[in-house]
């Protein structure tokens, strides 16, 4: 099991109360949804975690099939179909299945997002929707300028240009939400107990560190979210290219 998988399993039981931008980011996807009201009555939805995303979605449509899935065995918390695998095995596992809906809320920056991408639309139905939250390249900007470390995530117009092949955008948006904390070492323990530590096995929190954290930033932590729904073009083509 990688370390992220690990750090969201250990922390299952605090991620509804720490994970604010996220339950946020699910409340906007449901919204985009609800503009578009597609008819939906297979839904897969990847990086489910402890369902919150899942409950929102099945209360918008109660009647549909859910397949949820995690790298985490969550099967405690979702009353739906549970599939416990890596993205990575998609094909092996859902193949021949196919949905009218593929969603995912703040799940998709840990994964290979450009062979993600290329590789779900397979996986849905003739205009089918992709639906989907992440973050942007001024995600935790803050932690990335004072410990140089992070995910190397995508700009709204690199989702464009991997999505334009093989689906009609429907919304591609982002906003940035700013979060302030009473002290630095709050900072730290939001990204623990919230799932998201990018931050390497071994990273040393010193007390150095946490005064130019309070000193340059004040105790603020921004996360740059981004909003992607897009509809399956009729033919799509399984030749991949690769995005610089």
């Amino acid at each position: 099991m990688s370390l992220v998988a690990k750090r969201f399993l250990h922390h299952a039981h605090t991620y509804t109360q720490h994970a604010i931008v996220q339950h946020k980011m699910a409340l906007t996807l449901t919204r985009i949804l609800q503009t578009h009201r597609p008819k939906l009555q297979n839904i897969f939805e990847f990086g489910c975690g402890v369902g919150n995303y899942t409950s929102l979605l099945a209360y918008l449509y109660p009647h549909a099939h859910f397949v949820c899935n995690d790298i985490n065995d969550y099967t405690q918390y979702c009353n739906k179909e549970f599939l416990c695998f890596d993205m990575e095995h998609i094909d092996e596992i859902l193949s021949p299945r196919t949905f009218d809906l593929i969603t995912a809320n703040a799940a998709i920056q840990w994964l290979n997002q450009q062979k993600c991408l290329q590789t779900l639309p397979k996986f849905l139905r003739k205009n089918g929707v992709l639906l989907f939250s992440s973050f942007g390249v001024q995600n935790f900007w803050q932690i990335k300028q004072l410990c140089g470390v992070g995910l190397q995530y995508l700009s709204l117009e690199t989702y464009q240009e991997i999505l334009s092949q093989n689906f009609e955008i429907l919304h591609l948006s982002s906003f940035q939400h700013t979060l302030c904390f009473e002290s630095p070492l709050e900072v730290f323990r939001h990204l623990h107990y919230s799932g998201v530590n990018s931050l390497q096995k071994g990273f040393f929190l010193s007390k150095e560190l946490l005064c130019a954290y309070e000193k340059t930033f004040s105790n603020a932590l921004t996360y740059d979210c981004i909003f992607v729904c897009a509809k399956r073009k009729d033919t799509i083509l399984h030749k991949h290219h690769h995005i610089t």
